[in-house]
């Protein structure tokens, strides 16, 4: 059976700036999605005219695919219930967007029923104290 997955920003800088990871992007496997705030990181780090073009070609495959993913509106709201538990609980710090960044990969692999793949599997577990969903790191 094929794992349905959604790789976290670190996955694909490793695999387009090191050639690292390539099991984890094994086809017959797993079926990839991309979440929207994993392609803003993308777009954030992009430097020069062919990553630019890189990161065109690699969204609108995702896209033709009706791969990547956005927030339905329950989603929408259950992000912002677990970002509060989490903040009040202190572990998030309203004024770094990574942490909910990570909450929207959460949540939003969770809305399709896909794994979360990250090597931040620290941020994902304190996420997962909250609110339930799969994740794990690289095999």
């Amino acid at each position: 059976m094929q794992e349905k997955v959604v790789f976290d920003t670190n996955i694909y800088i490793g695999i387009f700036n090191y050639g690292i990871y390539k099991d984890e992007i094994s086809g017959f496997h797993k079926v990839m999605y991309l979440v929207h705030p994993v392609l803003h990181d993308l777009w954030l780090g992009a430097k020069g005219r062919s990553e630019v073009k890189h990161l065109i070609r690699f969204g609108n495959k995702f896209v033709k695919m009706g791969r990547l993913v956005q927030p339905n509106p329950s989603t929408q709201i259950l992000i912002g219930r677990v970002c509060n538990k989490l903040r009040f609980s202190g572990k998030l710090d309203p004024n770094n967007p990574r942490g909910y960044n990570d909450v929207c990969i959460a949540l939003m692999a969770r809305q399709i029923g896909a794994t979360v793949i990250s090597r931040n599997i620290d941020d994902f577990k304190r996420i997962n104290e909250v609110i339930d969903f799969k994740f794990r790191d690289v095999v």
